[in-house]
């Protein structure tokens, strides 16, 4: 199983540029789980735009637009990468993207929109602080804990920014640690041994004091090439499952706290099947990850895999089939996220809809998998394919 491989891709090893190639989840659920924000495209400017589906009433609303002067000015410039995530208690919510892509000196900016209620909207803009930082800013959301934002930036350098204040400081960590965020964004994990050896790291998984900086190591991967890509942690943080870059049988390896590792074969998949491992259940009995099986030479399907942890059969739920392009690094953008109930799957395939290959208009969508229903019933929320000037970012 060719999955791909995060640290052929390390930033100190190549242009910020190629970066692009691995954008993840752009979906988020409110603390409620009554709405999702999620990534779409402006059918007037033909920009990409965050907005919000309502569960209730099944409708969607534009909510912002970044606007950077490569995209605006340039109708053939790679789109813009936004991220939306919900703050608080879901009455704000925050969108960061990436400008100056085009050289070595990118800022990072945030903005503070409110959603539900009056208020000012706030934005930040962090400049020249991306040696090696933006692989880490694509990957997942930005941790957040209270009203602080935390920035992995640089191999050892931690970018504390109060959302509510402006004020922002650094902090110095050693060589290759970065931070993630919590499912309730009430601490920071890291991954320690992160050095941009290509052939290694990470070796360690913790929980990170976001203001002493103490470390608690939780789990020591004995594997040296775990993929930071493929890699859950579940709510209660007693388990911890990943996968190995390269690794020719498709298993999970999983840590679980006062027990010996072992691992879940993934062989009923097909051997050409990626799976990208990303939640666990509640109850941290069941894995969720996205899915590519090739279909032909030059098709994909896309979809859902449910691996319980008990050995039951693993579940997959297709929701695109056929899509043209085979494998050119669109895979990691399918990424899922989880409803804070854990009734619910979400997914986006904005990402497969740029270029000469884009899925089809149907398959350009918001999909929620409703996990309580024998079925797996799938909602689809259309999204704009993007303007046919807008190449891929994955090149």
């Amino acid at each position: 199983m060719n999955k791909p491989t995060v640290r052929k891709l390390t930033p100190a090893l190549i242009g910020l540029g190629a970066l692009l190639t691995y954008i993840l989840a752009c979906t988020s659920f409110s603390p409620d789980d009554s709405k999702v924000l999620y990534i779409t495209v402006d059918p007037k400017s033909g920009m990409n735009s965050v907005a919000v589906y309502d569960r209730k009433t099944a409708k969607s609303e534009l909510l912002f637009e970044p606007v950077t002067p490569e995209a605006s000015n340039t109708p053939s410039a790679p789109p813009v990468m936004v991220r939306p995530q919900w703050l608080g208690d879901g009455h704000d919510f925050l969108a960061a993207w990436l400008t100056g892509m085009d050289n070595s000196n990118a800022s990072v900016n945030l903005a503070v929109l409110p959603f539900d209620r009056r208020g000012p909207a706030r934005t930040f803009s962090l400049p020249d602080l991306w040696e090696d930082g933006p692989l880490w800013f694509y990957m997942r959301p930005l941790p957040v804990v209270g009203s602080t934002v935390y920035i992995n930036s640089g191999s050892n350098v931690l970018v504390r920014l109060n959302l509510e204040t402006g004020n922002v400081s650094l902090q110095t960590n050693e060589p290759g640690l970065v931070v993630l965020p919590s499912p309730g964004n009430d601490r920071l994990f890291y991954l320690a041994g992160m050095t941009g050896d290509p052939t290694k790291g990470p070796n360690e998984f913790g929980v990170l004091d976001p203001n002493t900086f103490v470390r608690t190591p939780l789990f020591q991967i004995k594997d040296t090439n775990a993929s930071v890509f493929s890699m859950a942690v579940s709510r209660d943080v007693k388990r911890l499952a990943y996968e190995v870059d390269d690794e020719k049988t498709p298993i999970v390896h999983l840590l679980e706290t006062g027990q010996p590792a072992r691992t879940i074969s993934l062989a009923s998949l097909s051997a050409d099947t990626e799976v990208l491992l990303r939640h666990f259940s509640p109850k941290g009995d069941v894995l969720y990850g996205a899915f590519r099986t090739p279909n032909g030479a030059t098709q994909s399907d896309y979809g859902i895999v449910e691996v319980p942890l008990d050995g039951s059969p693993i579940r997959r739920t297709t929701l695109i089939t056929g899509a043209k392009g085979g494998d050119k690094g669109g895979f990691p953008s399918f990424q899922i996220d989880i409803s804070h109930d854990g009734t619910t799957l979400a997914v986006e395939s904005l990402w497969l809809g740029f270029g000469d290959d884009a899925v089809k208009a149907e398959d350009c969508a918001l999909f929620l998998v409703d996990l309580t229903d024998p079925q797996r019933k799938v909602t689809k929320v259309p999204i704009p394919l993007p303007p046919k000037s807008r190449p891929s970012p994955f090149k």
